[in-house]
């Protein structure tokens, strides 16, 4: 078991240069011949954000100042959270002609779509500075702590996808499982719609995961505060999620590379 360990928390003090340049390879690679590469990105937020704000706000009678920022917010961490979760439950499965060949942690292919994704999601992030200072809402404070939570947000997706990983490696009808759950998910996450919007149904806001996750990269944009309750809880759910990543990889450490 220490060896195991070793091995594999050895993916973020010597072998973080692996997964680094895997994921940098697989952005640049998505992008070649662009003339503004990943800043594709940037502007497909920009234009699907602004078109359903408008669109929103007046279908919802809401006052666009208001909603806009709420909305940035909010849909540009769910897309962030929604292609983590999908693309982490494939990175085994994606990553087989790898693992049949080199002998490497399994750690290594679940944070090159970590690294990955995060990259993305930060060329969509950029646009909700602007947007909110145009609007008066952001802070020093507030984006210092927005980072913060997007750093935790990693740290508890990551072995989450880690556990999906192994499971739809074993399992293949997982994966449409955890898509069309996550569909449904988007639902009945505060994402477009604010909390206060639901009253009578709180026990869908308090026992949903996503909406701490949202709140953790939100709250500090649009209020200039840190939500402590929303860290702890993640950072609780992160610790617990590592505790059981690294146990079932221990477990199915041999039986990854015949599953694919």
């Amino acid at each position: 078991m220490a060896d195991f360990l070793k091995r594999e928390l050895g993916t973020f003090i010597e072998g973080w240069h692996a997964w680094y340049l895997l994921a940098l390879h697989d952005v640049k690679g998505r992008y070649r011949r662009s003339v503004i590469g990943p800043f594709w990105i940037t502007l497909t937020s920009l234009f699907f954000v602004g078109g359903l704000g408008l669109v929103y706000s007046r279908l919802l009678n809401l006052d666009l100042k208001e909603y806009l920022p709420f909305l940035a917010c909010g849909i540009i961490a769910w897309t962030f959270i929604l292609t983590f979760i999908n693309e982490g439950a494939s990175a085994i499965i994606n990553s087989g002609h790898i693992i049949k060949q080199i002998s490497m942690p399994v750690l290594t292919h679940i944070m090159r779509v970590a690294f990955r994704n995060t990259l993305i999601f930060l060329h969509s992030w950029i646009i909700l500075i602007p947007l909110l200072m145009w609007y008066g809402y952001l802070t020093w404070f507030g984006l210092l702590c927005s980072i913060l939570g997007i750093a935790l947000v990693v740290f508890t997706l990551t072995p989450f996808a880690t556990l999906l990983a192994v499971i739809c490696a074993r399992y293949r009808d997982v994966l449409p499982m955890v898509a069309s759950a996550l569909q449904l998910l988007f639902f009945v996450t505060p994402v477009m719609w604010h909390p206060s919007q639901l009253a009578g149904l709180s026990e869908v806001i308090c026992y949903n995961p996503f909406v701490y996750f949202i709140d953790l990269i939100r709250e500090p944009m649009l209020n200039g505060v840190f939500p402590a309750a929303s860290a702890g809880l993640v950072f609780a759910m992160g610790v617990v999620l590592w505790i059981a990543a690294l146990a079932t990889l221990f477990i199915n450490r041999k039986h990854i590379p015949y599953w694919i």
